[in-house]
Parts: structure tokens; C-alpha cells; sequence
């Protein structure tokens, strides 16, 4: 299985190269998530990212460029604001949705009349897409719906039957995926909370709207069941845990905030308290939950607050069964 995971050196990365330029993928490390790459200018390459994540296809693909001057042949528009914007957060965990020209075909952008599009931080990422010398599409390397990969050896766990190989750029620092903003409508629209968060955004932006989605739309992550564990899981207010767990009648593993002292036979992950910290082990930690088999995930529901626990939430929000 290992065989399939390289270290980036300059030889692996020119194999990674040539067989993403000749409509291969590869699995890709980004500060974000480890992504499924393929040449977004091949409609079969990107076909095939589609079959491999069984992906539906009405979900749009973000485009990773390397910078400005490569995403600048995709888009129609480039405002003062789009300017603005990618010189303070690129290369970083944001995407922009802007219009975009014919260059950009439907097997993309699921026939939206925008793109999605980053440059992202990760050295790897930057040194891949330089050396094919085309934009590629990377979305999360996993089963579509499942949770994302942080490291390397989740991607090849989610497709032990692939053979594409994966450029070790060791764990994804921010541990969820990029905000998405839209900047294809007269007032800014976060489409997807994320790594960046709003009031960072507000810094360069008069006005920006930031409505709970519930339901695709031209961004991707957008579905209303998304990073999901295989272990049905469900969010519990911490003044209810111990109640809920004292009813349980089935074994379940508690995604906890600090240190906690098991309860009978259910299991504990401890969770980090800061958001930085709960952000880079969530999908690793709902990993380890999935592989103790237990019957149920409980998750001790984060604050309602804003910044990154806005992120943070909305994946959760995703991945769990509310409890009624």
C-alpha cells in the first residue's frame, strides 16, 4: 500500500507531473485537504475524477492555479475587488467563484456560468502545478461524501484498489477545506465557511453575506450530507452528554473537548479546545472514532461562535445526524 505514497522529490514530482499531463491523477497535499488532481483542461482526466470519487456531477470542481496571471485566461471579469482580494489571501485557503470564459468547459463547473478557483499555499501543491504547467482540478481525495483526507495514508485508505500515486506533503496544517467566496454578484456571498474566516474577509470587504446553505449550489461541499464517517454520528449539547450516553443502549465513541475519563463502554477522542487545534484533527479524529467500531459517533457540540468554530460547525452540521 505504501508503494503508492511518495516523497515529493524532484524526480517523484516530474513522474507526478507527467502522468497528471498525460490525463492521470494523482493525490495532491494542500494546506487545506489532500485532494484527487487531474488536468482541468481534459474533460476525460476530469471525467474520470468524477467516476473515481463517484462524485455527482452536478457538484462543481475547484480549479488550482499557481497564481493570478494563471487564473486570469479562466475568468471573464477582474475587478479592483477580485484584485484586492487575491493579493491579500493568495496563495491560501480561499476560493473564489468568479464568471468564467470558455475556457472553462461544463466536465468543471457543472454548466454554472462561474469558477471556482485557489491558489493554494502548500509547497508541493505549488511545485505540482507549476511543473504540469496547466491548472488542475483537486477536489478532496475521498468517497464522495466521506470525510476528508489530511494525510496521505488516508487517501490511499479511501482507494486501496486505485493505482494513482500520492506526493507525501505530510499532514494538512488547517485540516478542513478553503472558504468559498463568491465574487460573481453585486454583494460578496461566503458559499462555504472555511479556513478564512469572515471577519478576515471583512477586513477587505464594505460588505460581505454569509447565509447558512443548504442545498448545492455553484460551489462545492455545499450538499447537505457531506463529510461523513461510516459510524452514524449526531451532535449532543454538553449538558446533555452524560445522560444521552447513560441511556445509550448501544457502545458509541465521544468526540470530547479536553481530557475525559471513559464512560462504561464507550469510548473517548479528545478534542482540542482552541479552534486552530479542533479544525486540524477533525477528520483524523472522526477517522479514529470510525476505526474503534462502535455503534454511534457522539459529537460534543462546539461553541456557536464565530471565526473558525463557524467552519467548523458547518462541517459538523454536515457529517451529523441532528438529534431531535
Amino acid at each position: 500500500m505504501t508503494s503508492r505514497i511518495l516523497q515529493p522529490t524532484e524526480e517523484h514530482l516530474e513522474h507526478a507531473a507527467r502522468r497528471l499531463r498525460e490525463g492521470g491523477l494523482v493525490g495532491m497535499p494542500t494546506e487545506t485537504v489532500y485532494g484527487l488532481a487531474a488536468d482541468a483542461s481534459s474533460a476525460t482526466a476530469v471525467a474520470s475524477v468524477f467516476t473515481t470519487k463517484n462524485r455527482p456531477n452536478d457538484n462543481p470542481l475547484i480549479v488550482h492555479v499557481s497564481d493570478a496571471e494563471q487564473l486570469k485566461p479562466l475568468v471573464s471579469e477582474w475587478s479592483g475587488t477580485v484584485e484586492r482580494v487575491v493579493d491579500r489571501f493568495w496563495p491560501g485557503p480561499l476560493t473564489l467563484v468568479l464568471p468564467c470564459t470558455e475556457v472553462i468547459g461544463s466536465h468543471v463547473n457543472a454548466g454554472h456560468p462561474t469558477v471556482a478557483v485557489r491558489a493554494p499555499l502548500h509547497a508541493v501543491a505549488r511545485r505540482l502545478i507549476e511543473a504540469v504547467g496547466r491548472p488542475l482540478v483537486a477536489p478532496s481525495a475521498n468517497r464522495s461524501g466521506h470525510v476528508s483526507p489530511t494525510t496521505a495514508a488516508h487517501v490511499v485508505g479511501e482507494f486501496p484498489d486505485s493505482s494513482f500515486p500520492v506526493l507525501d506533503g505530510g499532514p494538512s496544517a488547517h485540516g478542513i477545506e478553503s472558504t468559498v467566496l463568491s465574487l460573481a454578484r453585486d454583494v460578496p456571498v461566503v458559499l462555504r465557511p472555511g479556513a478564512v474566516t469572515l471577519n478576515q474577509l471583512r477586513e477587505e470587504l464594505d460588505r460581505v453575506e454569509c447565509p447558512v446553505i443548504g442545498e448545492q449550489v455553484a460551489a462545492p461541499g455545499t450538499s447537505p450530507r457531506h463529510y461523513a464517517p461510516e459510524t452514524p454520528a449526531t451532535l449532543v449539547r454538553t449538558d446533555e452528554l452524560d445522560q444521552v450516553l447513560s441511556e445509550s443502549t448501544v457502545p458509541a465513541v465521544v468526540l470530547a473537548f479536553g481530557a475525559r475519563e471513559a464512560w462504561g463502554e464507550h469510548a473517548v477522542v479528545e478534542m482540542p479546545e482552541d479552534p486552530e487545534g479542533y479544525a486540524h484533527a477533525l477528520y483524523d479524529s472522526l477517522r479514529r472514532a470510525d476505526a474503534l467500531e462502535r455503534r454511534v459517533i457522539l459529537v460534543e457540540r462546539p461553541p456557536l461562535q464565530g471565526g473558525l468554530w463557524r467552519a467548523i460547525n458547518d462541517r459538523l452540521r454536515r457529517a451529523c445526524v441532528e438529534r431531535v
